[in-house]
């Protein structure tokens, strides 16, 4: 299953053992020959510490990365994504949020950013008025909360915004999950599907 080849990619950077970049360059050739073929589409932050293919210990064509600082899901990504499921044979799209993210943090604290920031920032602000709502608190103590939300948020867009996505998952061809990367120990705690998936779907 690829969430476990991934699992198993992120414990051995956790544990200091990659060994996937030994292969960069073999990887660059083959690649460059027979073209690419990801195991998964990964929605990331920008944030230069959450780097998909090293925290998963993948290399060179392995990871079909879409990267926007917040994780969020604009139209572009979500274009990204459609091409990687349609014209890559790709079965499992990550969204992966991280812990400490600047972009959610600024959304909970009220932070005044500029014009085109606000484009990203805007997409965060449904998660963070969900997670006021169910805390009653804001600020700087629902950050951690309000990542976890945002990344539930993103796979709603996704579903519904893209009929051809959501008719992969309706038909099992594609499967989307949530996972949270941990800063502090380089672990990645999968979340598993929006638990509205079915209803979303339908």
């Amino acid at each position: 299953m690829i969430i476990q080849i991934l699992q198993e990619g992120n414990a051995r950077f956790v544990a200091g053992e990659q060994g996937k970049a030994r292969e960069y360059l073999v990887r660059v050739r083959e690649t460059s020959e027979k073209g690419q073929f990801p195991i998964a589409a990964i929605l990331s932050c920008s944030d230069s510490r959450v780097p998909p293919e090293i925290i998963f210990d993948q290399g060179i064509g392995d990871i079909f990365s879409v990267r926007i600082a917040g994780n969020v899901c604009c139209d572009s990504q979500l274009g990204a994504i459609e091409f990687g499921v349609k014209n890559l044979g790709i079965t499992l799209c990550v969204v992966l949020g991280h812990t400490k993210c600047n972009a959610v943090a600024a959304v909970c604290n009220g932070q005044e950013l500029g014009e085109n920031i606000q484009t990203i920032t805007a997409q965060i602000k449904p998660a963070f008025e969900r997670t006021k709502a169910a805390t009653g608190k804001t600020g700087e103590e629902i950050v951690e909360e309000c990542i976890k939300e945002n990344i539930f948020v993103q796979i709603e867009t996704i579903l519904t915004k893209s009929g051809f996505l959501r008719e992969q998952v309706r038909s099992s061809n594609l499967l989307i999950v949530g996972a949270v990367y941990d800063l502090d120990t380089g672990v990645v705690t999968f979340l598993g599907p929006h638990p509205q998936c079915e209803e979303l779907v339908s």
